[in-house]
């Protein structure tokens, strides 16, 4: 049982360098398409640097936490805004509320103002503390 495992084994390896050498690398075969990919991957990097230092450069939504306060703000808003988007401009939820097909922001409670955002997060109620 033992030998036929051995010649088994030599037998695969045989196959699988033929002529006794090791086998060589294939060619590859579509240098252009390589080509093209990495042009789009330098691409796509750069992009991403790009990105990350904007984002950077943006102020954190944390740095004015009463910013919903503030009448122009609401103002502002637009249906089909990112949460991103209102979050720049609103600053952070004191509450977050999710509701069947909807999801309630709430400043600074349910007592007050708030804005709904649909199931792709996009803005479609908003309303603010009455004065």
């Amino acid at each position: 049982m033992r030998s036929g495992r051995l010649l088994a084994l030599c037998a695969v390896l045989a196959l699988a360098a033929p002529g006794g050498r090791a086998a060589e690398p294939a060619a590859d075969p579509c240098p252009m398409q390589r080509a093209l990919l990495e042009n789009r991957l330098a691409l796509l990097q750069k992009r991403l640097q790009d990105l990350e230092h904007e984002l950077a450069s943006r102020p954190r939504p944390e740095a004015d936490r009463e910013a919903w306060r503030n009448a122009g703000a609401w103002q502002s808003l637009r249906n089909g805004m990112s949460e991103a988007e209102v979050m720049r401009i609103l600053g952070a939820p004191g509450r977050v509320a999710g509701y069947y097909g909807f999801v309630r922001w709430e400043y600074p409670d349910a007592l007050g103002a708030r804005v709904n955002f649909d199931e792709r997060g996009r803005l479609i109620a908003w309303g603010a503390l009455a004065r």
